[in-house]
């Protein structure tokens, strides 16, 4: 695996920092079972069950290595035979080892006690247990990225135009940082800044990327109008990202037309339902939508598209990066 990174934090399944399933939850059709040797993809990468959504994995042949993406970073639980996890609406997770003889099961449950346009506690975390930090000037940036650690995450704001001092670090060659700007002019920015152990790549980036965009959601949904800001900001330059990133390049190289069309025609959707967020009946909408779009693209179109580009994948990294959220206008009142 060549997009992992590592945290020294404790294992929070073992710690009991996650929540536990709710009562009365239902299995979706049934298990599903998988060796090292058949394992999907999309197992392998960032991903998280969606809405009201928990997922049951059961080891029956150990051993193997399991992350949760958590504010600090990538959370590693070593899991050997009989052990088993649930994992929570919202919480990111993927395999990061699973050797040919290990097997597991994995369950899809659904918790009907749930409201689906509930916040996700767990997508909030993402900004609400990072580090905060206001830096005076470009030096002060540059340090302060250069002092971070492997696995933090911090919420970094400046009355500067940051510009320029990004560009040069960002077009470093293997570079090993994160960058999801909330805002950013000339008059100033603010930014999720995080850094990897590991050179960043497009999976990762794109996937944390929707990880703060539903930390911003989570917020927006609580009554937050600095959080509805960031994320009328956050999200357009997202599907600004894909539309004129990703797809054009990703067509060029003979990706699969159709896949573009339905996402494109979701991003029209998406639009609309951002542009009257204030109405409440809309949550549950945007939600449901949102929770699906995510999951087919980290599951099945972002693989692709990284496997049709190939050697191009770093560049459009650091162009996905450095793309800046379309001018913010006020959210709907």
């Amino acid at each position: 695996m060549n997009e992992r990174s590592r945290s020294t934090d404790a294992d929070p399944f073992a710690a009991g920092l996650l929540p536990a399933p709710p009562a009365g939850m239902r299995m979706l059709g049934r298990s599903r079972t998988y060796t090292g040797t058949d394992l999907p993809a999309r197992l392998m990468h960032w991903h998280s069950p969606r809405a009201n959504r928990w997922e049951h994995l059961c080891v029956t042949t150990g051993p193997l290595c399991m992350q949760w993406l958590g504010a600090g970073g990538a959370i590693t639980a070593e899991l050997d035979s009989g052990d088993s996890r649930w994992i929570a609406p919202g919480m990111r997770w993927r395999l990061a080892e699973m050797p040919p003889q290990a097997r597991l099961e994995l369950q899809i449950h659904a918790a009907d006690t749930t409201p689906v346009s509930e916040p996700q506690a767990l997508r909030a975390a993402l900004l609400e247990q990072a580090e905060h930090a206001w830096v005076e000037d470009a030096p002060a940036l540059k340090n302060q990225l250069a002092r971070m650690l492997a696995g933090q995450t911090w919420l970094l704001q400046g009355g500067f135009d940051c510009r320029q001092t990004l560009h040069a670090l960002l077009t470093q060659e293997d570079q090993f940082l994160f960058w999801h700007p909330l805002h950013a002019d000339v008059s100033g920015f603010t930014a999720v800044a995080a850094r990897s152990d590991t050179p960043v790549g497009l999976l990762d980036y794109l996937g944390r990327d929707h990880a703060v965009i539903e930390a911003v959601l989570a917020g927006t949904l609580r009554g937050d109008a600095g959080y509805a800001g960031w994320l009328h900001a956050a999200l357009s330059r997202h599907l600004e990202i894909e539309e004129q990133l990703l797809f054009p390049r990703y067509l060029e190289a003979g990706g699969r037309a159709s896949w573009v069309r339905g996402l494109l025609n979701e991003h029209v959707m998406l639009r609309q339902l951002l542009d009257t967020l204030s109405d409440l009946r809309t949550w549950r909408r945007l939600l449901l939508l949102l929770d699906g779009h995510d999951e087919k693209e980290e599951q099945i179109v972002y693989p692709d598209i990284v496997a049709q580009l190939r050697e191009a994948t770093p560049s459009v990294t650091r162009a996905a990066m450095l793309h800046l959220p379309p001018a913010m206008a006020a959210p709907p009142a």
